[in-house]
């Protein structure tokens, strides 16, 4: 009786579930940097951290094509900066871990092979873009820059390659949600990729960019809800995270003059009224600025033809289309099927790895105490009613 008091009373103080994920974790130069604990402020994970703060589970979880003006929302979900920057030498590879807020496709077919934590779950999308921009930090500290005041240039873009498909084994997964994965015969998603690859994505720092401190703006864009007259909870639903990087090894390529986030996309065009349903899929194109060719000359998007969705100048003047990735290979089964299973870092671990991240002081007010080891595990009763609320909440949300 008392266990199952304890778990009420600690389901009551959590929020509603609306939010859908946020950044894990970022692999940067071998070292593994945790995302925040959005929820527990005195996680000692949150001093150590270059990833800015998501939207919690309680409050906007998205942004939509209402908040699609908005330089701060659509920057860095409006967060301030995180306390610390992790090094990435220019042209390596960074990988960026996303984790799902709820459970539906933990141990799903097509999900990737990922040994998940406890709590943990796989990104509950699969129709939807993932993209990538970059902006310097022009005060030169990207722990306090203002990321609503930066200059975006875009890296990447995945938006719906015709010419590949979702794996049989996902796209039977997706069928059990009240979303079913479109289109019905080729064409992949960048989102379904992700997810297809656990949830992580890999990006490319540009070689020879000039030696200095930039913010990455990884963002996931699901269209799986097309926008609805009279109803402002419809419409593309976008979740972007921010990390702070120091390049180093560089050259001396700069970035050219970028888009503010508020000129992304605009809030009345093409992609916001985009219905994935409608004609079978047809007629997408990548939303926003055309991905900067100084990268898209050698590995540019697998996604479709640019737009000009965005109300920015940057977007491609030519109206040209951004090439398919020589990179991404068909997928016409299981992505997981060939590669052996990957867990994440435990905190333990990235604990340790965070030695090697840049000592940038902080400006948040995040407290340094650790958890004890038995505050770590929940009553069981607490895990699986939380679970069930979360899945209820979410079926309730996309039922309509």
């Amino acid at each position: 009786m008392f266990h199952l008091c304890l778990a009420f009373s600690a389901v009551a103080l959590l929020p509603l579930v609306s939010a859908h994920g946020q950044i894990k974790g970022v692999l940067a130069n071998g070292v593994y940097n945790n995302g925040p604990n959005i929820y527990y402020s005195g996680d000692a994970k949150n001093a150590e951290t270059a990833v800015r703060v998501m939207y919690k589970a309680s409050g906007p979880a998205y942004n939509l094509p209402t908040d699609f003006s908005d330089d701060s929302k659509m920057a860095c979900e409006g967060a301030s900066g995180a306390p610390k920057t992790i090094q990435a030498t220019a042209g390596s590879d960074v990988r960026i871990d996303w984790v799902g807020a709820t459970s539906e496709l933990l141990n799903k077919p097509g999900t990737g092979n990922v040994d998940w934590a406890s709590g943990e779950f796989p990104w509950v999308h699969a129709m939807g873009t993932v993209a990538t921009y970059i902006a310097p930090c022009s005060n030169g500290d990207c722990t306090t820059f203002d990321a609503s005041q930066a200059s975006w240039v875009k890296l990447q873009m995945d938006g719906l390659d015709m010419s590949q498909s979702i794996s049989s084994n996902l796209r039977s997964t997706m069928a059990g949600k009240p979303e079913p994965y479109t289109p019905s015969g080729a064409g992949l998603w960048g989102m379904a990729k992700f997810v297809e690859d656990g949830s992580q994505a890999t990006v490319t720092i540009p070689a020879g960019l000039k030696n200095g401190q930039y913010l990455v703006r990884h963002e996931l864009m699901a269209v799986h809800n097309p926008l609805k007259s009279g109803d402002s909870t419809s419409g593309p639903q976008v979740y972007n995270g921010c990390i702070q990087f120091e390049v180093i090894g560089g050259g001396n390529v700069e970035l050219p003059e970028g888009t503010k986030a508020g000129s992304l996309y605009a809030p009345n065009g093409d992609f916001a009224k985009y219905n994935v349903y409608s004609n079978n899929g047809a007629g997408f194109t990548n939303p926003g600025p055309a991905v900067w060719d100084q990268v898209s000359s050698g590995a540019s998007s697998s996604s479709g033809s640019g737009s000009s969705d965005s109300g920015s100048s940057s977007t491609s003047a030519d109206g040209s289309s951004e090439s398919a990735s020589p990179a991404s290979p068909t997928t016409t089964s299981d992505a997981s099927a060939s590669t052996s299973a990957y867990a994440y870092p435990s905190s333990s671990e990235s604990a340790a790895a965070a030695q090697n991240t840049s000592s940038s002081s902080s400006s948040g007010t995040c407290k340094q105490r650790k958890r004890s080891a038995s505050s770590k595990r929940r009553p069981s009763a607490l895990r699986m009613t939380t679970r069930n609320i979360k899945k209820a909440v979410h079926a309730r949300r996309h039922s309509h």
